[in-house]
């Protein structure tokens, strides 16, 4: 787990890269962009204490959207192989409900 400063308007991670870390925002806003938006304006807006960066840890897919902040912002980040050891550990209903509400998300985002 690593504790990281990020600027106004520097990505934490751009559609098409390879999910290696997910993501908790302790201090700031990070704003969601879809491929398609152009604008400054994101598609959701993270608030702090919320986890992103989940559904390509999650599925190992690659990220479906660029994640940037929107102000000066404080995020821990947690490596893939950290996660999954503690998926891992936990009990399989926890484990077949990240998957399925992740792939089930990402199905509903594909077709919008």
């Amino acid at each position: 787990m690593e504790k990281h400063k990020y600027n106004e308007n520097q990505s934490v991670f751009r559609v098409g890269e390879s999910p290696d870390k997910m993501y908790l925002l302790v201090k700031g806003s990070v704003g969601i962009f879809l491929p398609t938006n152009e604008t400054t304006k994101p598609n959701f807006v993270i608030q702090e204490n919320e986890l992103f960066g989940e559904m390509g840890v999650i599925e190992n897919e690659l990220r479906m959207a660029t994640a940037r902040c929107m102000v000066e912002s404080e995020i821990i980040s947690i490596t893939k192989d950290e996660f999954n050891k503690k998926v891992n550990e936990s009990d399989v209903f926890v484990k077949g409900s990240l998957k399925a509400l992740s792939y089930r998300l990402r199905t509903v985002e594909k077709k919008m």
